[in-house]
């Protein structure tokens, strides 16, 4: 039998690609256009939120049906990001902004979210390896708003999302030294 990547018999689904940590409450200290700028780009910009989840759909259907375990884990992972949409789209309100799928440009226009931004990639290892870049960029985009955001109720939302982030990592590489790793052979 091989060692699943996640546990699925234990927990309930959206939990096993989730850290164990709770979720804050979804608040704000006050309304904020500026911030809720910030969050729409973890929301809905090139590294988002809504990237990930639609990159991470594409490699689940292109998964299914030589790899259905890999399948299984980006589907588990994408659920995950929907919860995130979700708690940066009631964020987003909270701050005072319609979260509609778009950045705000530095001349105030609106950029909407397209497709471009997903990595459709040519085969496993490039297509996990390039899920593991994502939430890498994710991370560092995270902690960049934190910094410029002065909301500890926000901060915690995006400290808390980041731990999630953090250990879709660990289930990626997990993936990659599974299904990348050269298998050597045993010396006879």
């Amino acid at each position: 039998m091989t060692d699943p990547i996640v546990d699925v018999s234990t927990k309930p689904s959206f939990l096993r690609c989730a850290h164990p940590s709770p979720y804050p409450e979804v608040r704000v200290e006050r309304p904020n256009p500026r911030y809720a700028a910030l969050l729409l780009e973890d929301y809905a910009g090139a590294v988002s939120e809504l990237t990930a989840i639609t990159q991470y759909s594409y490699h689940h259907f292109v998964f299914e049906k030589n790899h259905p375990e890999l399948a299984q884990l980006l589907s588990c992972v994408a659920v995950v990001e929907m919860h995130h949409l979700e708690i940066l789209g009631e964020t987003i309100i909270k701050l005072g902004a319609d979260p509609r799928y778009r950045v705000v440009g530095p001349s105030g226009c609106d950029k909407y979210w397209d497709a471009s931004s997903v990595f459709y990639g040519t085969d496993v290892c490039d297509r996990l390896s390039a899920d593991v870049t994502g939430e890498w960029a994710a991370i560092a985009n995270y902690k960049k708003h934190a910094a410029m955001i002065d909301d500890r109720f926000v901060k915690g939302i995006l400290e808390r999302i980041i731990l999630d982030e953090l250990f879709h990592i660990t289930l990626f590489e997990r993936a990659i030294a599974k299904y990348c790793t050269p298998q050597l052979p045993v010396p006879g």
